[in-house]
Protein backbone atom coordinates (compact mmCIF):
# COMPACT_ATOMS: atom_id res chain seq x y z
CA UNK A 1 0.00 0.00 0.00
CA UNK A 2 1.34 3.51 -0.78
CA UNK A 3 0.56 6.13 1.60
CA UNK A 4 -1.18 9.36 0.39
CA UNK A 5 0.35 12.68 1.92
CA UNK A 6 -1.89 14.53 3.27
CA UNK A 7 -2.96 17.59 2.08
CA UNK A 8 -1.05 20.50 4.11
CA UNK A 9 -3.58 22.97 5.83
CA UNK A 10 -3.90 26.77 4.97
CA UNK A 11 -2.90 29.17 8.06
CA UNK A 12 -6.00 30.51 9.27
CA UNK A 13 -4.44 34.04 10.16
CA UNK A 14 -3.86 36.41 7.45
CA UNK A 15 -1.20 38.19 6.59
CA UNK A 16 -0.76 42.06 7.82
CA UNK A 17 -0.53 43.42 4.54
CA UNK A 18 -4.89 42.25 4.43
CA UNK A 19 -5.89 45.50 5.41
CA UNK A 20 -5.06 48.98 4.70
CA UNK A 21 -4.08 50.22 8.18
CA UNK A 22 -1.55 47.58 8.40
CA UNK A 23 -3.38 45.68 10.84
CA UNK A 24 -4.49 41.95 10.82
CA UNK A 25 -8.31 42.51 9.17
CA UNK A 26 -10.47 41.04 12.81
CA UNK A 27 -8.64 43.99 14.82
CA UNK A 28 -9.39 46.86 12.14
CA UNK A 29 -13.02 45.34 12.15
CA UNK A 30 -13.75 45.10 15.56
CA UNK A 31 -12.38 48.83 17.26
CA UNK A 32 -14.71 51.17 18.27
CA UNK A 33 -14.62 54.28 16.05
CA UNK A 34 -15.73 57.56 16.69
CA UNK A 35 -18.34 57.39 14.95
CA UNK A 36 -19.84 54.48 16.94
CA UNK A 37 -19.24 55.96 20.14
CA UNK A 38 -21.33 58.90 18.75
CA UNK A 39 -23.92 56.64 17.42
CA UNK A 40 -24.31 55.19 21.11
CA UNK A 41 -24.19 58.65 22.50
CA UNK A 42 -26.96 59.65 20.49
CA UNK A 43 -29.34 56.36 20.95
CA UNK A 44 -28.77 57.30 24.53
CA UNK A 45 -30.03 61.06 23.82
CA UNK A 46 -33.24 59.23 21.82
CA UNK A 47 -33.86 57.12 24.64
CA UNK A 48 -34.19 59.93 27.34
CA UNK A 49 -36.32 62.43 24.67
CA UNK A 50 -39.34 59.59 24.10
CA UNK A 51 -39.83 58.85 28.17
CA UNK A 52 -43.25 59.54 28.28
CA UNK A 53 -44.15 61.49 31.10
CA UNK A 54 -47.43 60.41 32.16
CA UNK A 55 -46.74 56.77 32.37
CA UNK A 56 -42.80 56.71 33.42
CA UNK A 57 -41.49 59.93 34.76
CA UNK A 58 -44.46 60.29 37.09
CA UNK A 59 -43.91 57.09 38.93
CA UNK A 60 -40.54 57.82 40.14
CA UNK A 61 -40.86 61.84 40.72
CA UNK A 62 -39.10 63.07 37.39
CA UNK A 63 -42.84 64.73 35.48
CA UNK A 64 -42.30 68.08 37.36
CA UNK A 65 -39.17 70.15 37.78
CA UNK A 66 -38.72 71.82 41.44
CA UNK A 67 -37.35 75.57 40.29
CA UNK A 68 -34.55 76.58 42.89
CA UNK A 69 -31.03 76.91 43.86
CA UNK A 70 -30.40 73.92 45.89
CA UNK A 71 -31.49 71.14 43.74
CA UNK A 72 -30.76 67.44 44.68
CA UNK A 73 -29.93 65.00 42.44
CA UNK A 74 -33.43 64.00 41.69
CA UNK A 75 -34.32 67.34 40.61
CA UNK A 76 -30.80 67.40 37.92
CA UNK A 77 -31.82 64.25 36.13
CA UNK A 78 -35.84 65.81 36.40
CA UNK A 79 -34.18 69.05 34.89
CA UNK A 80 -32.03 67.35 32.43
CA UNK A 81 -35.14 64.92 30.66
CA UNK A 82 -37.19 67.96 30.01
CA UNK A 83 -34.37 69.75 28.68
CA UNK A 84 -34.00 66.69 26.27
CA UNK A 85 -37.59 66.98 25.38
CA UNK A 86 -37.94 70.40 24.68
CA UNK A 87 -34.54 71.87 23.59
CA UNK A 88 -32.88 68.92 21.83
CA UNK A 89 -36.00 67.93 19.51
CA UNK A 90 -34.70 69.14 16.69
CA UNK A 91 -31.26 68.78 16.74
CA UNK A 92 -31.89 65.01 17.30
CA UNK A 93 -34.03 64.94 14.38
CA UNK A 94 -31.44 66.26 12.55
CA UNK A 95 -28.49 63.95 13.65
CA UNK A 96 -30.41 60.87 12.87
CA UNK A 97 -30.70 61.97 9.90
CA UNK A 98 -27.26 62.08 9.40
CA UNK A 99 -26.71 58.94 10.83
CA UNK A 100 -28.74 57.57 8.50
CA UNK A 101 -27.69 58.83 5.56
CA UNK A 102 -23.96 57.92 6.69
CA UNK A 103 -25.18 54.18 7.16
CA UNK A 104 -27.20 54.12 3.89
CA UNK A 105 -24.33 55.37 1.92
CA UNK A 106 -21.08 54.17 3.61
CA UNK A 107 -22.64 51.34 5.58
Amino acid sequence: QVAVPRRQREPIHRAASDSPLGRPRALSTMAIGLVHLFESGLLMCNAAAILNEKRFLRKYGLATVVPGENMGPKNQVANFLQAMRTLMRYPLVAMNMLVILYEMILG
